[in-house]
């Protein structure tokens, strides 16, 4: 059965019309065009009887609001109005028809279409920027960004994001946050997600791992996104990929509490371990002192790298010595202490001796080391009693060892 003919002409007169719309709705958005016929129908109105000027200045006021909408037919409606009351007084002496009414009702059609016209140019704008758009302007950003609903569930990822972490784009979408970290962080997620259902945001740093494994860090913004209803459905998180400026935060903080020289911590952390170890859970606790003897001889005669070198080989003497849970920590030029915390004085002692073993076996030293040490029994002791104690013995040491070479 064939279609109707006028059935099949409907779209085609509607397309064509919709265009024609379009076409004669972009000329009057031009202030010249839309001049020029606000110009025309001033000057015909002018020279009509009173109802073709009242119709002109509706087609004026049309004019004004497809050229600025509600601000366009009030302003080309009052310019009508003028312009033909004007003529009128001039060419003869009196108002034409009632000007008052005539603005008002002028007034009234502008206010109706320019309101329509606002709104379905507004309504445009939005179906232009629909959510493909929306995607679209997301995937431009340099920020990652994920969108995920309640259960950690990936809803969406954009470009940026997916690079970050190697993925290709779109196949971060239906994964779960718990394939891309660890289980405590993914707890962490979890946490944040409530706070999201009550409608809290906050930024904080976390680690995820890439596609091949690696490790990034993170600083996350994330936020609850909701429906029409006010009722929360995910979670927008906004990414940026922190992990240099860690790398260079950890640099910073390790040279902060370590000597550049032999690697073992530095003097700031050995006075900050002592305060942390003042307390009773550390008793026993012992100390050791060791200084490097006749280093300035071995900086005279072989030079201040010979020097240097006999520091190291010390350090590593001794930290190789000593647990992994002590410290050990060069104090000054050539000293150097170590904390050891739950041990005895008879443990420190065998500790001393096996550090004077291995410094007698070391051929690159140069040189040896003096050695004391002291025990703390008791909160009767401060930690600063057991510092100079172990020092007063470490210098007892130097006579008899300088006796002795």
């Amino acid at each position: 059965m064939s279609t109707p003919l006028n059935s099949r002409l409907r779209p085609g007169c509607s397309v064509f019309s919709r265009s024609m719309w379009r076409q004669a709705e972009s000329l009057l958005r031009d202030y010249k065009v839309a001049g020029f016929v606000l110009a025309v129908f001033v000057l015909v109105a002018c020279l009509t009887p009173y109802r073709v000027a009242m119709l002109l200045g509706g087609l004026s006021v049309l004019v004004g609001c497809v050229y600025d909408g509600l601000r366009g037919g009030l302003v080309f409606a009052a310019i009508i109005t003028l312009g033909v009351n004007s003529y009128a007084m001039l060419q003869y002496g009196k108002l034409s028809g009632s000007p008052i009414w005539d603005a008002l009702v002028l007034a009234v059609f502008a206010i109706v279409l320019g309101s329509f016209v606002q709104n379905s140019r507004e309504h445009e704008k939005a179906a232009r920027l629909g959510p493909q758009s929306y995607d679209v302007l997301v995937n431009l950003m340099q920020e990652g960004v994920i969108v995920a609903d309640l259960d950690e569930n990936i809803v969406f990822a954009n470009d940026a994001c997916a690079q970050m972490l190697g993925y290709a784009p779109g196949e971060l979408n239906g994964k779960n946050l718990s394939e891309l970290t660890t289980p405590e962080e993914f707890e962490v997620y979890k946490e944040k997600t409530k706070q999201r259902k009550e409608g809290r945001s906050d930024r904080y740093e976390t680690k995820m791992f890439r596609k091949d494994g690696s490790t990034i860090e993170l600083l996350v913004s994330a936020t609850p996104f909701t429906a029409s209803d006010g009722t929360v459905k995910g979670v927008v998180g906004v990414f940026w990929d922190i992990t240099d400026r860690k790398r260079e935060e950890e640099k910073l903080k390790y040279l902060s509490l370590h000597d550049s020289l032999t690697g073992v911590h530095n003097r700031a952390y050995f006075e900050q371990e002592m305060e942390r170890m003042d307390s009773q859970h550390y008793l026993p606790v012992s100390m050791i002192v060791c200084d490097v003897d006749l280093l300035k001889k071995v900086n005279d005669a072989h030079g201040h790298a010979a020097g240097d070198e006999a520091l190291v080989h010390a350090a590593a003497i001794i930290k190789g010595t000593v647990r992994a849970s002590d410290v050990v920590a060069r104090i000054g030029g050539d000293e150097f202490a170590v904390i050891l915390p739950n041990t005895e004085a008879e443990a420190a002692r065998r500790i001393c001796e096996r550090i004077r073993r291995r410094v007698e076996a070391d051929s690159y030293l140069r040189t040896g080391l003096s050695i004391g040490t002291a025990t703390r029994e008791s909160m009767a002791t401060s930690m600063a009693e057991l510092f100079r104690n172990a020092d007063e013995a470490m210098y007892i040491q130097k006579p008899v060892r300088a006796h002795a070479t």
